[in-house]
This record gives C-alpha cells, structure tokens and sequence, in this order.
C-alpha cells in the first residue's frame, strides 16, 4: 500500500465521519472523486432482479444532464443498463464505444457527446447488499487505471466501499435523478404513514384500523403511491419508498 493511498483512506474515513448529513457526505463523495481523478462522480441505487431505478444522483455538468434528459438518452445507455443489471464493466472506454455503431446513431452521438464534456473514461464499482445494488461511477477524463499505480484498482475498490456507505439518496426533485430517467413523486403524509405501516409488517386490515380507513381505501392509497414510484408492485413500491427515504421506520 502506498503512502498515497493510505493517506486517501484515512482521510475519506475522517471526512465521511465529519459529514453530518446527506448532502455534506456527497460534498466528501465528490471531492474524494476529484482526488481520484474524476470530473465527476455518479451514484445510483437499483433493486436487485427488477433493476428499477431507486435513486441516482451525479455531479455532471448540469448542461449535459439536461441534454441526456432531453433526449432520453438513459433509454440506449449501455453503462447505465449495465449498471441496472449489477454487472457494469470495471472500466468503460467512452472513446472506443463512440467508434462503434453507424455515424448519424443515437449510440454514437451520446458518446461523442460525452467526450465534449470531457468524460472520456467511467470508472465504476458495484455492490449487492440485500434487495438493492449500489453502483458507484467516476467520470475521469484521463485514463485513470494508473493514478495510484498497478494498485489502482484496488485502491479505488477500497475507497469505493467506504464511499457507498455514505451514498443516499438526492430527493425527488433533484434534477441529476430526472436526468437518468428516475424521476419521482413524493409521496403525501397518508401514503408515507401507511407504507410505513406496511413495512413495519402489518396488513392492509389491520392499518384500515389503524388510520380509520376502509381496506379498500387503504389498497387505493398504496396503489396510488405504486404509481408514485413508478413500481410494479406492491413489495416493489415498498422497497423503492424505503431505499429513497422516504418513510418513517
């Protein structure tokens, strides 16, 4: 291990134990990014099986998040599909996949676009805790497979880790999470409060006594908040409120 590196994870573990909340631990995720390299740094969480989007958040240059959104192009991204899967490539040469597909292609062009804004190389490492995937991308415009030697990769592996325990979500309104086709509703007091009665474990008959409603009005809250989240289900609804936060447990 060299002096760099052990530097690095001592000093990404005493900031992130400094950040006192969400937003001051991304402040240290982007900037223990910059250190690596990066231009920037995305961030994402994805339902294990399904791949549904439960958040994502990135400090890409906003003029660029709001041309992939305007063009949708989350919906041909290789990376990010990748990354929905649990399996993105360790490293992503956006250079050489520019070179691929015909000229006038929307695959072309989102690559060649990317370039423009210098994010040439995506640098990425994946987990799988429980139901949900954490991905961790670095948008580097230099080859980043040497910035701490032959230990490169192991050094950002390690950093990665401690870096993903931090990671949470932006908040529905935050524009990086439309940006990646993930945009979503929050949700209102009545279905936070029977979503959150429900993943405490307790059945549609018995929060309809709970909160003084019908069972029938109590299956329309949650199908309402389904909808919200963008989910197919009931279970997957639950989940996605859980993973961005948005329930009281």
């Amino acid at each position: 291990m060299t002096t760099r590196f052990a530097n690095l994870l001592i000093d990404t573990a005493d900031k992130l134990a400094e950040a006192g909340d969400a937003d001051a631990a991304w402040q240290v995720i982007d900037r223990v990014g910059a250190r690596l390299g990066a231009r920037a740094v995305n961030a994402g969480v994805f339902l294990t099986g399904t791949g549904s989007i439960a958040w994502m958040r990135s400090t890409m240059n906003p003029l660029w998040l709001e041309e992939y959104a305007g063009d949708a192009l989350h919906e041909i991204d290789p990376l990010l599909k990748a990354s929905m899967a649990g399996e993105p490539p360790r490293i992503y040469d956006v250079g050489f996949q520019q070179r691929l597909g015909p000229p006038e292609s929307r695959y072309r062009q989102l690559h060649q676009r990317m370039m423009s804004y210098g994010y040439r190389y995506m640098l990425t490492h994946s987990w799988q805790h429980g139901p949900e995937n954490k991905c961790l991308v670095l948008s580097c415009e230099d080859d980043p497979t040497h910035l701490f030697g032959p230990g490169t990769a192991r050094a950002f592996s390690a950093v990665a880790a401690m870096l993903s325990c931090r990671m949470e979500p932006p908040g529905a309104a935050m524009p990086d999470a439309r940006a990646f086709g993930s945009s979503w509703q929050g949700l209102d007091p009545r279905e936070a409060e029977i979503l959150s009665l429900l993943a405490q474990g307790m059945t549609e008959d018995d929060i309809a006594e709970r909160v003084a409603l019908s069972e029938a009005d109590v299956l329309r809250v949650i199908a309402g908040a389904a909808v919200k989240m963008r989910a197919g289900s009931r279970d997957e609804a639950l989940a996605l409120a859980v993973l961005r936060g948005l329930l009281t447990l």
